[in-house]
């Protein structure tokens, strides 16, 4: 079967955009993954695309290869998305209205309405910012707080496991957070085993971070999702969110930022493949109320389109 695709990246973070009514009818999501492989597209996310059912401007489910369900959000998505609608031919075949300077799509996502607005000059997407603030909302729903896991404090926000790196090397000096070591890749692996026995969480979601930026940025991360599966994440627009919450619940944030008038702005650098940090900046914007976000957008320094085709699936 012939689909037809665009793939793109934000920092790394692979994309591949479909229209979900070419699919095989209850092979939706078999098939999508599929595609994500590395004799296909090789990809992190793949988003099906459908026209809305609520008002929205275009309807998206997501697939990720470590997951047997669509994810309800990816931020990296969002932001492929974006540029997509305005520089390929997506906008178009959903009917979507491009306006300059700005352009405004609601997308609708498992986690709820999902605002993407796009900077717009010269039918171009200059910036995409995102609102994930319908994530953050699932993310406190299903929990968010300290944690002590194998003898490391950690944070549960949401679905994700948010660990220092510093507090690792506390413990375990010898961690390597750059070559990834069979012993580093064990001991965070055993964490994250240990956090979805505790937490009953199956989908594979994981951010590491430290106050350690080399470039322009407050801190570093990586997204080492699914080690077992050397399933590295170099940017997650999701879990760049969960960090937020993260070090809004440990206090961490307010140890190494300075709130004005309840908003924040905080840069993380990202894109250094499995590497923790890299040259490319995710910025957050916060607005926090009595220790929560009530209000979370965040953009990427680098969004590309690397590919627009088709591409045929063996059924």
């Amino acid at each position: 079967m012939k689909l037809d695709f665009v793939r793109g990246h934000m920092g790394g973070n692979i994309i591949i955009l479909l229209h979900g009514g070419q699919f095989t009818p209850g092979r939706e999501l078999e098939q999508a993954v599929k595609i994500l492989g590395s004799n296909y597209l090789a990809g992190h996310e793949a988003g099906l695309l459908y026209p809305p059912t609520n008002g929205a401007n275009l309807a998206v489910k997501i697939a990720e290869p470590t997951s047997n369900c669509y994810i309800s959000a990816c931020g990296g998505l969002t932001q492929v998305l974006g540029k997509a609608l305005l520089e390929t031919s997506l906008g178009r075949d959903y009917g979507i209205p491009l306006q300059e300077p700005l352009t405004e799509i609601l997308l609708e996502t498992g986690a709820g309405l999902v605002k993407i607005a796009v900077d717009t000059a010269a039918g171009r997407a200059l910036r995409v910012v995102t609102n994930l603030q319908a994530f953050a909302g699932e993310s406190y729903a299903k929990g968010v707080g300290a944690m002590e896991l194998q003898g490391i404090p950690v944070v549960r926000a949401g679905k994700f496991l948010a660990v220092n790196g510093d507090l690792v090397k506390q413990k375990y000096p010898r961690a390597d957070f750059r070559g990834w070591d069979a012993e580093t890749r064990s001991l965070l692996a055993g964490l994250q085993e240990e956090f979805m026995r505790r937490t009953g969480e199956s989908e594979y979601n994981y951010v590491l971070y430290d106050w350690r930026p080399e470039f322009s940025g407050d801190l570093r991360v990586v997204y080492p999702h699914c080690i077992p599966q050397d399933f590295f994440e170099p940017s997650c627009g999701t879990g760049s969110v969960a960090a937020g919450i993260a070090l809004l619940a440990s206090g961490e944030l307010c140890r190494q930022k300075e709130f004005t008038r309840g908003s924040i702005s905080l840069k993380l650098e990202a894109g250094g493949g499995i590497e923790l940090g890299g040259p490319d900046i995710t910025e957050l914007k916060m607005t926090v109320e009595d220790g929560k976000l009530i209000d979370v957008s965040f953009s990427h320094s680098l969004v590309e389109i690397t590919a627009v085709g088709e591409v045929w699936l063996e059924q």
